[in-house]
């Protein structure tokens, strides 16, 4: 890679980006502006309004006339800086309550020397809460007064009759943690959506709006490379979300200034004596990890706008995009959930605990560093991918067709295969009937819903590819497996499957508390004492269902062409382990679809996929239903985890084994040309 051709690159795509007035404004005006106004405005409109509750006159009305001491104690509590109390009469409490007409009403009864008020308010008016504290602390005071005149009466030591127990809560925590803990709360919803403003609209222009304006083919002409084309694109684009980012982190701050040296009442009840020096050093980490964020959100965008041919298809098409970005940033706001080893490899997550754990001063170097590192490894992955699409004739200038199920059925042609959309289109509504349906349907119905499930999951590929008019052979690759081939995906599983034992044993040693997840889960999908029903709800139906699905429909919609299919099976691989909705499933789930779809690719026969993953689930059934008759007096809570040369050993063995199935799902030239025509 020239780093002169990068440089270029990057300098061209600067200058669009600044020719851009969307981009300047959403990158550099509002940030500047619109928050600082916001934030001023509404605390001015608080300060406002709590001045105004205090300067209202408290209008009360008494069933019966009360007593002189409490009246005189009424007329007393009136402070000549707060509201009035006025005591008036009323004829029809409930309706003067809601016209407002008094603030509350005080119902008097007595028993056996023993007052009793009942105070009526309106909560639904503003200032009902602060008119029924304020006669609270008047009716404690009155309370308290007789109390001790009884005592004195009884000739007794007042002090130690009420006091015989003196507690005191002191709060030792320093202003700069309160200050912390209000804006880490707020602080990363505010900036990771600045974030996304200014990665997005230079994302579109230099990807989506490339392609609309015909430049993107002039610059393929040029000496360059398409990795130098993507980095220096890549470089734009980050700079900016960068930018923004920090002018973000600069305009909150500056509003911090104003409102604690103008004195604002809002700021003083938030902020103290708080010393803005105090927050220096978090806020320089904070703006370091949110502009390694900011890369990352630079290279998502840039991916998803690639897929776009006009600006406008590109909105469409980023606007999911920043809700999935934007709603996993409200954990800052959620009480109890802090920046553990879970949360700090989740993107979005791990960012917004993180700066929320750095202003709060409770930072941890291990945790920080393992932001920093899957970060990092998120860049890599979405530049790697950018550069993998950039390769795509398909993605960069094929047809307008995107989604085969908006077109007419009778404008569509007979054989037609399914594109990258209609795949992620398929994945997208399969997994959200999986969530609403499918969940629903299994806690009713138990091993009845999940065979619904198992319908609902087939059910789908075929009517898409029905409606498209496929050819449903090429489709779901429908052709009789080798003995070789079956042989190549038996040993295959096995490898695989000792890789996925090491792994899920390594995720086990981590988080031991998913263990409890996994028991749950084996007793919510057998039955007890039937292993042939079990086998054929757990074992048979995934089988042929979810491999339709996944390795028939999904698998061949993301075949770009018959030359390239390695991100085909790495992408439907990652998607079946997401689709099974657990974290110490997905990466060892992922594993075995990618090595499912490989087989399938290789052997062009998805009976293949089927029997590994027949095997798979048939497997972990028996095995079950074993351990259920024969191991019924284990404690299973009691864990046994995998040496380090135990892994070493296990892990050699595994690598033999898919070895080995490399070699025999090896073809010639000759037959591969058979299989991918």
């Amino acid at each position: 890679m020239r780093f002169k051709m990068v440089k270029t690159i990057f300098k061209k795509e600067m200058i669009d980006i600044l020719r851009d007035k969307r981009t300047l404004f959403m990158g550099i005006i509002l940030p500047l502006i619109l928050y600082p106004v916001i934030m001023i405005i509404m605390t001015q409109i608080m300060t406002m309004s709590m001045g105004s509750i205090e300067e209202k006159d408290i209008n009360i009305a008494f069933e019966k006339n009360p007593s002189k001491e409490l009246v005189s104690l009424i007329e007393n509590q009136t402070d000549k800086n707060t509201e009035r109390i006025n005591i008036v009469t009323t004829n029809n409490y409930k309706k003067d309550l809601q016209d407002g007409n008094i603030d509350a009403y005080i119902g008097v009864k007595g028993k056996n020397k023993i007052e009793n008020y009942k105070i009526y308010i309106n909560s639904s008016k503003e200032n009902a809460s602060s008119v029924n504290s304020k006669l609270e602390e008047i009716f404690t005071i009155y309370k308290d007064r007789k109390v001790k005149n009884k005592i004195e009466q009884s000739k007794l030591d007042v002090k130690e009759t009420l006091n015989p127990v003196v507690y005191q809560t002191v709060d030792v925590a320093e202003d700069e943690d309160v200050a912390g803990l209000v804006l880490g709360g707020i602080l990363p919803f505010i900036l990771i959506m600045g974030v996304l403003l200014g990665a997005i609209y230079p994302a579109i222009d230099s990807m989506a709006g490339e392609k609309e304006r015909g430049t993107l083919e002039t610059l393929f002409t040029l000496p360059i490379s398409n990795l130098e084309l993507v980095m220096g694109k890549y470089m734009a684009v980050s700079l900016c979300a960068i930018v923004t980012a920090i002018l973000n982190v600069v305009s909150i701050l500056m509003t911090l200034v104003y409102i604690l040296t103008t004195g604002e009442l809002t700021g003083q009840l938030i902020f103290g004596s708080l010393k803005l020096s105090s927050l220096v050093f978090p806020l320089f980490i904070t703006i370091i990890c949110v502009c390694l964020f900011a890369m990352v959100v630079s290279a998502i965008s840039m991916c998803v706008c690639s897929l776009a041919k006009s600006f406008k298809d590109a909105q469409n098409y980023i606007t999911p995009v920043m809700f999935l970005v934007l709603i996993p940033s409200y954990v800052s706001m959620i009480p109890n959930i802090s920046l553990d080893r879970t949360t700090s490899v989740i993107p979005v997550v791990n960012i917004s605990l993180l700066i929320k754990s750095v202003l709060t001063n409770n930072t941890n170097l291990g945790l920080i560093a393992l932001v920093f590192i899957s970060n990092f490894a998120f860049v890599i992955l979405s530049v790697i991918i950018l550069s993998k699409m950039f390769n795509s004739e398909e993605i960069l200038f094929g047809n307008s067709r995107n989604f085969s199920f908006l077109e007419k059925r009778s404008n569509i042609k007979k054989g037609t295969i399914p594109t990258v959309s209609d795949g992620v289109i398929l994945y997208a509504v399969g997994l959200v009937l999986l969530i609403y349906v499918g969940s629903y349907i299994q806690l009713k119905f138990k091993m009845t819903g999940i065979v619904l499930t198992q319908v609902m999951i087939i059910s789908l590929p075929i009517l898409f590819a029905f409606y498209i008019k496929s050819d449903f052979k090429k489709v779901f690759s429908l052709k009789l497996p080798k003995f070789k081939h079956l042989l190549g995906s038996g040993i295959l599983w096995i490898g695989c499957y000792l890789l996925v034992f090491i792994l899920t044993n390594i995720i086990m040693y981590y988080f031991p508390q998913n263990q409890e997840i996994v028991e749950g889960l084996n007793d919510a999908l057998f039955i007890k004492d039937n292993l042939l029903l079990n086998l054929l709800i757990v074992a048979v139906m995934p089988a042929i269902c979810e491999e339709m699905f996944f390795r028939g429909f999904i698998l061949t919609s993301f075949k770009n062409n018959q030359k390239s299919y390695k991100g085909a099976i790495i992408f439907s691989g990652i998607l079946f382990g997401i689709m099974h909705m657990d974290f110490i499933r997905i990466i060892p789930t992922s594993i075995l679809g990618i090595s499912f779809a490989y087989a399938v690719c290789k052997s062009n026969s998805i009976g293949v996929g089927m029997f590994m993953h027949f095997l798979n689930n048939g497997f972990a059934v028996i095995v079950t239903h074993m351990s259920s008759k024969l191991v019924q007096n284990v404690n299973s809570s009691e864990l046994t985890y995998l040496s380090i040369s135990q892994i070493s050993v296990i892990f050699i063995i595994s690598l033999m084994f898919i070895s080995l199935a490399v070699l025999l799902f090896k073809e010639k030239k000759k037959e591969f040309k058979e299989i991918t025509e």
